[in-house]
């Protein structure tokens, strides 16, 4: 049986080497935890009721910190080995170990490149999402410009590339451009300046072409009055007679009536007028007369829809009696109708009070206005009373060149007339 001095130096060499093999085992555990700490996880726990390495160590008492044991009043060679060989606790490592803040810089570091990669995804995503049509809103938008003439289907040129024909609306880009519009011989260059977004209408009154004749007419006229008339051989009426549809070249008029017949070649040209007179037998006394019409402008004599001779012949011959005739010029609008008396034997003398109508004259910059040789005032003229028919007005500028142009004044209106002094 040991003695009570020998268990208790062989219970406190047995609790000294218990403490000596707990302490490393403390020491790992909490330098452990200590790095695991740093990325946020937990180092796992022992479960309840698990058995410790060693079973001779797995005591309840090891479950909470122990006290470090007093070191004895005497030098402990033993117990001093055993104090050296222990490893340092967790916190004066980590501030003695270089290693952990690297660690963690390193731990930083990925984690903002993971967050910033993934701030771009999500931009680009965003992104991909917008429709382009919200891109197009930074980009100026196009100005409209509507051309319109009178009379419609004139060409429509921009920047020397062919648009169409009047009417027209373009889609414009914004800027300036030329606008070149032409109608027949007729043509109007107009520069222009479109903002964006603007919408923009210009009007244009563009000649009229006259037409091409292909046909002329013979006047036919007899003393006395009532023969009649045939032409190549055709039957054409009854003098004083106008044959129309003639094609411009030679024809034979041939007259006949009563008392003889008589022929003549007559040179017709293409819209022209040829007038013929013939003398006949006569029976007792005159049974007709002649009407002459003097005015601005030449105009056709017609009765009861027969043309009877127009006012560029010298002489109508008319039967002698009352007559409703119509006096007209299509190409100025110009239409009037007389009651006459025709002597039998006599010539009859009417004359043409052309209407008065309203014309409107501008310039640009501006101009003295001369009409017919008159000074009228300077523009923009509105409303001046003219009378229908042809007249020159001269446009007149101190700095700029002169311009002189015949207008053709009409009964049906509107009569507009401008010029661009600075081209």
């Amino acid at each position: 049986m040991p003695s009570p001095v020998r268990a208790h130096r062989d219970s406190q060499s047995a609790g000294n080497e218990s403490s000596v093999a707990a302490r490393p085992e403390q020491a790992k555990r909490r330098w452990f935890n200590g790095l695991t700490g740093m990325f946020g996880s937990k180092a796992p726990q022992p479960q309840a009721g698990e058995p410790a390495g060693n079973a001779l160590l797995a005591f309840p008492s090891e479950t909470s910190p122990r006290p470090v044991p007093v070191a004895p009043s005497s030098p402990q060679p033993a117990s001093a080995d055993a104090d050296a060989s222990l490893p340092s606790a967790p916190a004066a490592r980590t501030a003695a170990d270089p290693q952990a803040p690297r660690a963690l810089r390193g731990a930083i570091t990925a984690i903002a490149i993971i967050v910033l990669l993934a701030g771009v995804a999500v931009a680009i995503v965003a992104l991909r999402g917008i429709p382009l049509r919200a891109f197009g809103l930074l980009q100026p938008q196009p100005g409209s410009l509507t051309i319109q003439t009178r009379p419609d289907a004139s060409e429509v040129l921009v920047d020397g590339e062919r648009r169409g024909v009047t009417p027209i609306t373009l889609s414009l880009a914004p800027g300036g451009h030329v606008i070149t519009v032409r109608s027949g011989g007729d043509e109007r260059v107009v520069p222009l300046t479109i903002a964006a977004g603007s919408d923009v209408t210009q009007h244009f009154e563009m000649r009229i072409p006259e037409p091409v004749a292909l046909f002329g007419r013979v006047s036919v006229a007899t003393d006395p009055p009532g023969a009649h008339v045939a032409v190549d051989g055709r039957q054409r009426g009854i003098s004083p007679v106008t044959v129309t549809d003639l094609t411009a070249e030679e024809h034979t008029v041939t007259v006949t009536n009563d008392n003889g017949s008589a022929e003549r070649k007559v040179a017709v040209t293409a819209g022209g007028t040829s007038s013929v007179m013939f003398s006949l037998a006569k029976a007792a006394g005159p049974i007709g007369g002649w009407l002459t019409i003097a005015g601005p402008f030449d105009v056709e004599v017609t009765e009861n829809g027969d043309i009877l001779g127009s006012s560029g012949a010298n002489k109508i011959m008319l039967a002698a009696g009352r007559h409703d005739i119509v006096l007209a010029n299509r190409a100025i609008g110009f239409q009037e109708t007389r009651r006459i008396e025709v002597t039998a034997g006599k010539t009859t003398a009417l004359r043409l009070d052309p209407p008065r109508v309203a014309i409107s004259v501008n310039a640009r910059p501006w101009a003295e206005i001369l009409l017919d040789g008159a000074n009228v005032g300077e523009t923009p003229i509105a409303n001046l009373l003219v009378t229908v028919g042809s007249h020159e007005l001269v446009f007149r500028h101190p700095q700029l060149a002169e311009r002189r142009q015949t207008i053709v004044v009409t009964a049906k209106g509107p009569n507009r007339i401008a010029a661009d002094l600075t081209k």
